[in-house]
């Protein structure tokens, strides 16, 4: 089959996660990795290119109804959406995405079984895929932290609650090498800038541990983001809460999960001192990881498909 797979503009959103989606399923289908409009003016050009392929299947990971009006002129076999929850409300999520998508995948558990009780073809995919190569995993002095936290600070679109909560969480780290990487961390005493997004893999093979920290919105929907993806084939060490609202799916006995701020202090401290200990689980939990990204692909491979 033709398929169109889109992604933001770079560096936003899941670029390189798109790519790695594109690169996979070219192994059976002829797939062309596209830059979506995201508000933009369509060009004669650019509309002309989406026309001339006539897709079969289309992809988005985020929708942009600018790109989309192209491919609703188009017939399409399928149009599939990776849907997230946490970000919005159930009524923004199925007015918006739910009617546009005729065929669903989805790391939220609720949302899974919501688009299925509506009649949505739907794929929940417990893990996630892996975008590092092998090449992308090795070790950088650079990054030699005791602990570190890849992810988005706040926005003036982050609620109060969302801002109130990695404010508290992420204070109080004294006497450990702890260092933050991201957008949105204005003034904060731990943020060690924005990191490359190939050195994601340098990152995270050279911390001795990493925090894995999943927003209230995005538990409450059963979300275990990409950050435990790419920690966990790296190998390194992942410290979290234990949210009841998330099944590991048999992850869980290769995390080190806390309860408390002192927990994770406590924790980490302990990792740094018998790393050997740790190093087993965190060996397991690398060999969890690449089995969940090929059961992923075999999911992504029937959802298009069947």
């Amino acid at each position: 089959m033709k398929i169109i797979v889109f992604h933001q503009p770079f560096p936003m959103g899941n670029y390189k996660y798109n790519t790695a989606i594109a690169n996979n399923l070219s192994d059976n289908h002829d797939v062309y990795l596209l830059e979506q409009l995201n508000g933009r003016e369509a060009t004669s050009d650019y509309i002309e290119q989406i026309k001339s392929l006539e897709p079969d299947v289309v992809y988005f990971d985020m929708l942009d109804l600018e790109t989309f009006k192209i491919i609703e002129s188009l017939n399409c076999k399928k149009v599939l959406g990776y849907v997230t929850g946490g970000l919005v409300g159930w009524d923004e999520i199925f007015d918006y995405e739910g009617k546009w998508y005729t065929h669903v995948y989805t790391n939220s558990l609720s949302m899974s079984e919501e688009f299925k009780k509506r009649g949505t073809p739907t794929q929940h995919f417990e893990w996630f895929l892996t975008c590092l190569s092998d090449d992308e995993i090795v070790y950088d002095s650079r990054y030699n932290h005791d602990c570190t936290f890849l992810g988005m600070g706040f926005t003036r679109l982050s609620s109060d609650d969302y801002r109130l909560e990695r404010e508290t969480f992420f204070d109080g780290f004294e006497n450990i090498d702890f260092k933050i990487y991201g957008n949105g961390w204005p003034n904060f005493p731990y943020y060690n800038g924005v990191l490359p997004e190939n050195d994601i893999g340098r990152l995270y093979s050279s911390s001795k541990s990493g925090l894995a920290i999943i927003a209230k919105g995005q538990r409450e929907h059963g979300m275990i983001n990409n950050r435990y993806s790419e920690m966990g084939s790296c190998g390194i060490p992942i410290i979290c809460y234990n949210y009841p609202t998330i099944d590991w799916f048999g992850a869980e006995e290769y995390i080190n999960f806390i309860s408390s701020k002192q927990e994770t202090v406590d924790k980490i401290n302990d990792i740094i001192n018998n790393q050997d200990k740790y190093k087993s689980n965190s060996l397991k939990l690398q060999k969890f990881t690449k089995t969940q990204h090929d059961l992923f692909f075999e999911k992504l491979n029937y959802l298009i498909e069947d």
